[in-house]
């Protein structure tokens, strides 16, 4: 019989908030500030985010610098100072809307799971601080659901590292065995999350209808609507 699940953690960009929505508005601001197009700034954008994302995995970079290395990464690729890209990610996010940038199911799932469950906020960085993260999950009134908010930098480690994710069981107090991850990546959270001896439900949001790989704890859904009953079946 599986264990009771006593904790749900939640990745935030593309699970609970839209990534390209705030991803369209940092490469616009800092275009604005360059002098370049939003299309050559996002796509060196994610040119940086594969080159980091790699140099973190095999251990080149520390995950407490993984802002400063992106930034940095991104400026030379632009030509344009560090304090530009600085400057665009945080002026971005002052425009952006915070109700905009939740997916619509978002408040009503977190109403409804918070009266049976814990619920965190277990989060990568990039280009941008957790902070930033805090803020805009502040600003859209969902925060007040969260027993805990962890983001990499201010942890010092990101997923998969199962280290941030026993400091969210921690903090808790629940064992890792009471406890679903939810989240868009294969490797940062379903591996991070399984690795740690969490289940683990996949956002898939193109995916038709949920499936189940219970012999893994493993749910694969394409919105957070579906959360609760799969979460029944793990």
């Amino acid at each position: 019989m599986a264990l009771e699940i006593k904790l749900i953690s939640f990745d935030a960009w593309d699970t609970l908030l839209r990534l390209r929505l705030i991803s369209n508005g940092i490469s616009e601001r800092i275009g604005e500030l360059s002098n370049l197009s939003p299309a050559a700034v996002y796509k060196r954008m994610i040119e940086v985010y594969e080159e980091v994302k790699d140099k973190w995995i095999l251990g080149k970079v520390e995950g407490s610098k993984l802002i400063h290395e992106a930034q940095g990464s991104l400026a030379e690729k632009l030509g344009v100072p560090a304090e530009i890209i600085r400057r665009g990610v945080f002026e971005a996010f002052d425009r952006l809307n915070a109700e905009d940038a939740l997916y619509p199911e978002v408040v009503e799932v977190l109403e409804d799971l918070s009266r049976d469950f814990q619920l965190a906020v277990v989060s990568n960085v990039l280009f941008w601080p957790g902070s930033c993260t805090r803020k805009i999950l502040e600003e859209a009134g969902i925060s007040r659901f969260f027993k805990v908010q962890l983001y990499a930098d201010e942890v010092g480690v990101s997923k998969p590292d199962k280290r941030i994710f026993v400091k969210a069981c921690e903090l808790c107090g629940v064992d890792v065995r009471n406890v679903v991850h939810v989240g868009d990546s294969i490797l940062d959270d379903v591996g991070g999350a399984l690795a740690s001896g969490m289940r683990a439900v996949l956002i898939r949001r193109d995916l038709g209808e949920p499936k189940l790989v219970r012999e893994v704890g493993l749910a694969l859904i394409p919105n957070l609507s579906h959360l609760r009953r799969v979460i029944s079946d793990l």
